[in-house]
């Protein structure tokens, strides 16, 4: 059966309406699916690895793969051998210089993959995604790491009652690359955020040093799945 939801926050930043579809293609499906995609607006939708079928009724109705998600989990990581690095949670006056970092920080999301969305609009969401956690719109708790400069990284962290806590958003600036900040982050995150007991993640495919990193960490692959876009409409 398929879903649609608006996504008013994208639509906002996009310009046009946005919409999640969701849902396996069932008999009847395919006509919803080229309804929705007959529409001016942006559509996107998340479908499990072993769904090829559906995925192919989604691409003949004219949404386009741009990414494959892995998803990974661990329990919590030790935090007694994370690199001694200045990180702490965020401030408010740390807003404007996250919000930079992550328009400079993120080249491989879902929207930077896709052509038909400027790298320059696909790094404004990304923005936007951070100034959000700011205002309350999206975060529970984010991690800072500092240098003699200021923040040189962040962790945006969504925390669940079930005790799992996901990186939501990570970046390090490039001058702090390769120092440890992004280790030193997710130990504090798991020794600081109360009640949490698993940690998880989701990467892209095409992001071999992320599956690298989290992979060293101890995280395991649990779960994989096919992100979609359509761009209507479709003739």
């Amino acid at each position: 059966m398929i879903h649609s939801t608006p996504d008013n926050w994208l639509a906002a930043i996009l310009g046009h309406p946005a919409w999640r579809v969701s849902g396996e293609v069932a008999p009847g499906d395919p006509e919803t699916l080229r309804a929705l995609t007959a529409q001016s607006a942006f559509l996107y939708a998340r479908l499990p690895t072993t769904s090829v079928a559906s995925v192919q009724s989604y691409e003949d109705a004219g949404f386009r793969l741009v990414d494959v998600t892995i998803t990974l989990e661990t329990g919590l990581l030790p935090v007694d051998d994370a690199p001694a690095l200045t990180v702490g949670f965020a401030r408010p006056e740390d807003a404007a210089a996250l919000v930079q970092l992550a328009g400079e920080g993120f080249d491989r999301s879902r929207f930077h993959l896709d052509p038909r969305i400027p790298a320059q609009l696909a790094s404004t969401i990304k923005e936007r995604w951070v100034a959000n956690y700011f205002t309350g719109g999206r975060g529970t708790h984010m991690v800072v790491g500092r240098d003699a400069q200021g923040p040189v990284s962040f962790l945006q962290l969504l925390a669940d009652p079930a005790g799992v806590l996901t990186i939501d958003l990570i970046a390090v600036a490039s001058r702090a690359r390769r120092q440890g900040f992004g280790r030193a982050m997710i130990a504090f995150a798991a020794r600081t955020c109360p009640g949490v007991h698993r940690l998880r993640v989701g990467t892209q495919a095409a992001n071999g040093e992320s599956l690298r990193f989290y992979g060293q960490l101890g995280f395991q692959v649990v779960d994989s799945a096919y992100v979609l876009h359509c761009h209507g409409p479709v003739a």
